[in-house]
């Protein structure tokens, strides 16, 4: 969950602001949800006793004068912060209104404002020792602007806070949905992943975070210790209770490491840390989002699961990733579900694990945002129609990117826990290195590194095994247009195995009757990349075009393959966004 020095005077800001009255009107309704972070209209716009703006949308004080008094020793500093915080209102909704992070540079600025706060016109919400940062509230932009005049910009730094939330749920009505054919797992996630026999052991003396609505009583945990930290509480400081049906942070900690066998988790040995940061409407803000953060690697996190996003790109949290990489915590995070080509915060920021969904045949789903969070260093994992643990006892068939994101988290225990004094970061690297391909050869912005595959890692200093699979059959019919090859597809031949294979026969049918190609040699891990004729004018035609691959390894050469379910392919293409003529 990102200034000029002049001050604007009211005349020259009056159109911008008129702009922010307007906007206001869908700032408070942000995704159409409730919130008690939210102001509600008339919050922002009327003008009061010294009030900022007025219901013509214009900035001045009653007299006329500036917002921010001249005499006062940094109001240039002032001035240039608010103006950076009246554009942000403007742009993001995700913004929380009448609201500012402040962060010092040394502890004795830090102790000195927080100690004259009782002679200033604001009211401390948080304040974290570690980041040397507060949250602040006020009721006038006025008076924030003025308290913020009288602090030395050498030492200070202003920034604001934003609106961070459970990802939409897929069935929201703005969400693209899984897409048609999605398959759900079931309880079939697990074995999707490699693990078929007892992994009670996975995550032992492993230590994961669940940033998120806290974790309810549940037979998945049975016989195990959450230790429990509340950020969710009154104006007087007292936890607020949650809500009996508020289970996304029940099911997310039973993915990691539930231990019933009904509801088995990855990592079922791991301990928890949960930290409800979320209120019952499903919300929570950046500042806090970085206080979890700072106290989850305190505590010896060495995994933070954050299945939350923000469409702000907040400083402090960037602080706080990084002050819990320096504790050695791994933060793995979800991408986010609103279908879009950009992925969410955390997720975006370099050195946090951004995380997809697929579904059961491995396939990215519409509603799993994308983008270079992805590229950068992420993975895709289960999430749709998994089953994971819901308060009262129940079990949920639960989707999203918060479902896969704990899928990752598991694993990495997993991974540290069988090999031991391994880092989590290190783990990770084993889970891309043997992560299945999938979408275009190589790491890309849909599926990152590949799907998630724990078995391999496990397996990969077993010797022998031959497990030949189609990963992939690529072709996106806009960028082959722009890139001047609409006629040719990308089949992509994974050896998942730890033996070369040799002379692998691969049949491909792409709409204009089968074709067989010889790939000579694949080495352990590696993959082969068929370029192959797809018949585009029937997909043009018909607005799709289904197509399939499969290999067969030469029983002559190489042992047998031991999984034949990931030989064969099949899928549709869909030409409906082909922007060719």
């Amino acid at each position: 969950m990102q200034q000029k020095s002049t001050i604007y005077t009211a005349a020259a800001v009056g159109a911008l602001l008129l702009v922010l009255g307007f906007v206001t009107l869908f700032y408070y309704g942000y995704r159409g949800r409730n919130s008690s972070l939210i102001q509600r209209p008339g919050e922002l716009d009327l003008l009061e006793e010294g009030g900022v703006l007025t219901a013509s949308g214009k900035l001045m004080l009653p007299d006329g004068d500036e917002i921010v008094d001249e005499g006062l020793p940094f109001s240039a500093f002032a001035a240039r912060a608010m103006r950076r915080m009246l554009a942000a209102l403007i742009a993001d909704s995700s913004v929380i209104g009448k609201e500012a992070v402040l962060t010092f540079n040394s502890d004795e600025a830090y102790r000195r404002f927080i100690a004259s706060l009782g002679d200033r016109n604001l009211r401390l919400l948080g304040s974290s020792d570690q980041l040397r940062s507060v949250r602040l509230g006020f009721d006038r932009y006025e008076d924030f602007a003025n308290e913020l005049a009288t602090l030395d910009p050498s030492e200070t730094s202003s920034d604001v806070n934003y609106i961070v939330s459970v990802p939409l749920p897929t069935e929201h009505r703005d969400s693209p949905g899984a897409g048609s054919g999605a398959v759900p797992f079931g309880r079939s996630a697990l074995e999707s992943l490699g693990i078929s026999g007892d992994n009670s052991s996975f995550g032992q003396g492993i230590v994961v975070a669940v940033l998120d609505s806290g974790v309810q009583d549940h037979v998945a945990f049975a016989g195990k210790v959450i230790r429990e930290f509340d950020y969710v509480l009154d104006s007087n400081g007292n936890p607020i209770p949650t809500n009996a049906d508020n289970g996304h942070g029940t099911a997310v900690a039973s993915i990691i490491a539930g231990s019933d066998s009904r509801l088995p988790g990855v990592a079922p040995a791991a301990e928890l840390l949960s930290y409800r940061i979320l209120d019952n409407d499903g919300y929570t803000n950046s500042f806090t989002l970085a206080e979890a953060i700072v106290s989850a690697a305190d505590a010896g996190a060495d995994i933070i699961n954050v299945s939350l996003g923000s469409d702000g790109d907040s400083n402090l949290v960037r602080q706080a990733v990084e002050y819990a990489g320096s504790k050695g915590a791994l933060i793995v995070a979800a991408t986010g579900n609103d279908g879009l080509s950009h992925v969410t915060y955390p997720a975006a920021i370099e050195g946090v694990i951004a995380v997809s969904a697929i579904d059961a045949r491995g396939e990215h789903l519409d509603f799993a945002n994308s983008g270079i969070g992805l590229e950068s260093g992420g993975m895709a994992a289960p999430g749709y129609g998994v089953v994971a643990a819901w308060p009262d006892g129940q079990a949920s068939n639960f989707s999203g990117t918060s479902a896969s994101t704990p899928y990752v988290s598991g694993a990495i225990a997993a991974v540290m826990s069988e090999n031991f004094g391994m880092s989590a970061q290190a783990a990770y690297q084993l889970l891309q290195q043997h992560s299945n391909e999938a979408g275009a050869p190589g790491v890309d912005p849909v599926y990152g590194s590949g799907n998630l595959n724990i078995g391999r890692v496990f397996e990969s200093n077993t010797p022998g095994i031959v497990d030949v699979a189609v990963a992939s059959y690529y072709y996106d019919p806009v960028l082959a247009v722009t890139n001047g090859s609409g006629n040719i597809a990308q089949v992509i031949v994974e050896n998942r195995g730890t033996a070369a294979v040799h002379n692998v026969s691969v049949d491909i049918d792409s709409g204009d009757g089968p074709r067989t190609y010889n790939v000579p040699f694949i080495p352990s891990g590696e993959s082969y990349v068929i370029p192959t004729p797809i018949n585009a004018a029937a997909g043009r035609l018909a607005g799709q075009l289904d197509v399939s691959a499969t290999a067969r390894v030469n029983p002559n050469l190489n042992d047998p393959d031991r999984d034949l379910s990931d030989n064969s392919l099949s899928t549709t293409i869909d030409f409906k966004d082909d922007s060719s003529p």
